[in-house]
């Protein structure tokens, strides 16, 4: 009788152990970043409306999270994304959050990339320590084979081509430590892009190409022929913003070439971006697709014709920590 008693004890609590680990398995698993200087950043690679009412306005915006400066963030859940409320034109907005799936990279494609590096004066105050260039070697020591990349930079009135397309890392990473205290003038963002994406496209053997633009300025003039420029060329846009950017711009012209939009707000981010950004090049990055609806109890009508929506989301993390990321919804 003790016999069965104490079998049918071990019973119970092996039962009470296997419900515990499977109630456990809802909880995502706490990684921690490396210890590499960086600090965990986003992508946004898609922003889109799925349906749209006078009342109401649904939309996907598709982000990859990347932990450090080797590993993308795949431990997140529905909860871990957050867009707060939002003060519109006289009406209170609220967002919900709908679903938050994990999708898979798919195979590899072999790409050409040039770095585009804002040296304007502004970048050595606002990138003190030089992240940007730290983080820039790390994505050429990343290249891998069938890879191929350039290096431009801006700054005054016009850009300065460096290194052409080429395997050599340690050229690429010689010419990047000589932008080091050579900051100075204006921001010639916009027709600096213009001519890389001619460049890229007459030079490059690679079906894959793309133009990566990092900046922390306001460049003047227009964005809208830098997109039909790529679109034309089949050339994608990368853009990474640091602290007071034109985040709109720089969103705008990513989504419309089937780029990414990154954006960091402390430059030791760039460490994370740069870090992977060779896994959304090569079309290989795991990230999330989100579901969001968007709608006011007081606003009636009010997405009736065109309009946009700006605003960010909060990304938090299972080892502590959140960061912000801003994106736009235009609706029509």
């Amino acid at each position: 009788m003790k016999t069965s008693i104490k079998i049918l004890s071990m019973v119970a609590l092996m039962g009470l152990f296997l419900f515990g680990c499977k109630k456990g398995d809802d909880t995502p698993p706490i990684i921690e970043p490396l210890d590499d200087n960086s600090l965990p950043s986003a992508a946004i690679l898609r922003v889109a409306v799925v349906e749209k009412t006078n009342e109401r306005l649904k939309f996907r915006m598709d982000l990859a999270v990347f932990r450090d400066s080797e590993n993308i963030e795949d431990n997140l859940k529905v909860e871990h994304f957050r867009i707060d409320s939002l003060a519109f034109r006289g009406f209170d907005f609220g967002f919900s959050n709908n679903l938050a799936n994990l999708i898979k990279g798919t195979g590899a494609r072999p790409y050409s990339a040039l770095m585009l590096m804002d040296q304007s004066g502004s970048i050595s105050s606002t990138d003190r320590d030089d992240y940007r260039l730290e983080a820039s070697k790390i994505f050429t020591l990343n290249l891998g084979a069938g890879n191929d990349v350039a290096l431009w930079s801006f700054a005054g009135s016009t850009y300065t081509s460096l290194v052409d397309f080429t395997t050599d890392t340690a050229k690429v990473i010689q010419e990047i430590e000589k932008l080091r205290g050579g900051e100075g003038g204006g921001t010639p963002l916009y027709p600096s892009q213009y001519e890389a994406i001619t460049y890229t496209k007459n030079n490059s053997t690679k079906s894959n190409k793309a133009v990566l633009t990092f900046t922390d300025g306001q460049g003047s003039g227009s964005s809208d022929n830098v997109v039909s420029h790529a679109l034309n060329n089949g050339v994608t846009l990368y853009n990474i913003g640091l602290g007071d950017v034109n985040t709109a711009h720089l969103q705008q012209q990513a989504i419309a070439t089937n780029g990414a939009f990154m954006y960091a707000k402390d430059a030791r981010q760039l460490i994370s971006i740069f870090g992977n950004l060779g896994k959304l090049l090569a079309n290989t990055a795991t990230y999330y697709q989100t579901e969001w609806t968007i709608s006011s109890a007081d606003a009636k009508d009010f997405f009736q014709g065109n309009g946009e929506i700006a605003h960010e989301i909060t990304i938090s993390f299972p080892f502590g920590g959140e960061i912000k990321v801003p994106f736009r919804v235009v609706y029509q």
